[in-house]
């Protein structure tokens, strides 16, 4: 995972990940843990969002935030990763949420990010294993997916590497010519940037 590179142009690409295809979770190093979400995490939460630029505002990530625990809290709780150092700093937030790129609202990988001092790591793939383990123990007759753009070459490369892959179909306001194109587009910059 890094940081947002706005320098890019901006192509909004789907990923899916068949069931079953991630056995094995990889675990934090003894540095960071785990900790389950409470109100004192809100703010931290917008300031690590703002900070690898996946809001505009600090404003936006407070309303994003907030919109998601009026929907559902508990289900925010119970599937959401807050990953912590030593000292108690959010370093590292990923969790499956309601997308609705498709008819009906579909469980996705949402908000990945982590912090730009605590990369390289290996939080953000440890916190992708954990959910894409979970997700399966739900029951779905959809794989698994996440929406991600161009801008984010280095954690589309993250997520190639745990097994997703480039969804070619139509979506919500994209043909699947558009789908293709856009993909196409966001593979160039893969091979220049990656």
């Amino acid at each position: 995972m890094t940081k947002l590179d706005s320098n890019i142009p901006y192509y909004k690409v789907l990923m899916i990940l068949p069931k079953k295809r991630v056995t094995q979770e990889k675990t934090l190093n003894e540095k960071y843990h785990y900790v389950r979400y409470d109100d004192s995490l809100f703010e931290k939460w917008c300031r690590l969002q703002y900070g690898v630029n996946l809001f505009p505002s600090i404003e936006d990530a407070r309303a994003a935030l907030q919109k998601m625990l009026e929907k559902d809290r508990d289900f925010f709780e119970e599937n959401f990763l807050f990953v912590m150092d030593k000292n108690e700093n959010l370093v590292a937030s990923a969790g499956l949420w309601y997308g609705n790129d498709f008819e009906q609202p579909r469980l996705r990988v949402h908000y990945v990010a982590c912090d730009e001092s605590h990369q390289h790591q290996g939080l953000s793939q440890a916190m992708l294993t954990r959910l894409c383990m979970k997700y399966d123990t739900i029951p779905s007759k959809y794989p698994l997916y996440l929406s991600t753009q161009s801008q984010s070459y280095g954690a589309i490369r993250l997520y190639a590497k745990l097994g997703f892959t480039p969804y070619l179909g139509a979506y919500k306001d994209h043909t699947k010519e558009q789908s293709e194109k856009d993909w196409e587009a966001t593979t160039n910059i893969l091979r220049e940037y990656v």
